[in-house]
């Protein structure tokens, strides 16, 4: 009689727990199954003739700094896009690999190529947002696009979004790419990363204005230049890790339109390269994305954990109905993953690996925190940023 007193609270507690976990992922799944419908796909957007001919003076604005095994080819298809008034403003930022000699070469037959040589930082700046600075100062198109120097576009995908801006009366557009993933940790890390990036930017709230969500990319910033211009530009946030994000807050905090369309078919990126490369290139950033807040971070890892181990550990422990919605929650995230196909390539199946994605997510954000308060500050592109200041330019 008292061990059945002892073993069923913890019964209750671990029915709660099971249910509690299938309860998260019941409702963000379903939220942005939900929310698929308010961000379509660029290129079945019908757009006509004429919309797609008479288009303004575009400026695409890439920052540059040891990008010498990718930015050839991203270059290229700027190149090759077939926008009728473009300009392309490469700026190679203190470089110390042949990212400089590569852009400079191409600018030679290359008209519409133009490329800047950033020899030294100011202070008070990241390297990226500088450059963006710097770059959009001498761009003189009416839409300015920053994009990363290892971004590849589609001819069409510039005359496509621009056209389809023009038409919606907008003021900063958002695409998604297609991550080009290789290998079983590639896919499956991208899979469950996007789910969760997915999931606190609310993408489907994005358009409306009575909204805070906001959401911005790396790969495709796409904004209207007296818009940008109206806030000062990079000047805006120019010590904020997240600047690509970040541009999409301070645009929508400023009353401007954002819309967010997926695009996974006309744009696509090589985000990371190999397990080392997830957890390397994620670390410098990881305990920024919490703005250098330490109980923030410590709350993301608990919630992490709970949601994507618990369940496994549901289906070992003792009581049917805990069992049951284990396996409902594994089932969700398979659903989650399979939903979110077109950006990741990764198939439903990665889905059920989740609770080991989530342990690689929580070591980086674990290494991130503790290297940052450790150098009390972030090395990126063998600079350093004291946290004082990264923290002071947060926005």
């Amino acid at each position: 009689m008292f061990s059945l007193l002892i073993t069923l609270p913890w019964r209750f507690l671990h029915t709660v727990l099971s249910g509690g976990a299938l309860i998260i992922w019941w409702v963000g799944v379903s939220l942005l199954v939900h929310g698929r419908k308010f961000y379509q796909r660029l290129s079945q957007i019908p757009l006509t003739p004429a919309e797609m001919a008479c288009l303004p003076r575009l400026s695409i604005l890439v920052p540059a700094c040891n990008e010498g095994n990718t930015v050839e080819r991203a270059m290229q298809s700027l190149l090759a896009l077939d926008y009728p008034d473009i300009e392309i403003i490469a700026v190679d930022d203190r470089s110390t690999d042949a990212t400089g000699e590569i852009l400079d070469r191409l600018a030679l037959y290359n008209p519409r190529l133009r490329v800047l040589h950033v020899t030294k930082l100011p202070h008070g700046w990241l390297g990226k947002n500088h450059a963006l600075q710097v770059a959009g100062e001498q761009a003189t198109g009416d839409w300015l696009l920053f994009t990363d120097a290892d971004v590849v576009f589609a001819p069409d995908a510039l005359r496509r979004a621009v056209a389809y801006a023009s038409k919606r009366s907008l003021d900063h557009l958002v695409v998604t790419p297609r991550c080009e993933t290789h290998g079983f940790w590639e896919r499956l890390f991208v899979s469950y990363f996007g789910l969760m990036f997915s999931f606190r930017v609310r993408p489907w709230e994005v358009a409306d204005p009575k909204s805070r969500a906001f959401v911005g990319l790396g790969a495709f910033n796409l904004v209207r230049t007296c818009c940008y211009r109206k806030f000062g530009g990079h000047k805006a946030l120019p010590m904020e890790v997240a600047d690509d994000t970040k541009l999409g807050k301070v645009i929508k905090r400023n009353g401007f339109h954002t819309e967010l369309l997926e695009g996974g078919d006309l744009v696509s990126v090589r985000w990371v390269v190999g397990l080392r490369g997830v957890i390397d290139g994620l670390t410098k950033n990881a305990f920024a994305g919490f703005e250098f807040n330490l109980p923030l971070a410590l709350a993301a890892m608990i919630v992490l954990a709970y949601s994507a181990l618990y369940p496994v550990a549901a289906l070992f422990l003792p009581g049917w109905p805990a069992r049951m919605m284990g396996a409902a929650s594994l089932a969700i995230m398979a659903y989650g993953a399979r939903t979110i196909r077109p950006v990741t390539e990764a198939s439903g199946w990665y889905g059920l690996a989740y609770p080991l994605a989530s342990l690689i997510l929580i070591y980086i954000i674990l290494r991130s925190t503790w290297r940052t308060y450790r150098q009390q500050g972030i090395i990126w592109r063998g600079t350093l940023y004291p946290l004082d200041e990264l923290r002071n330019g947060v926005v």
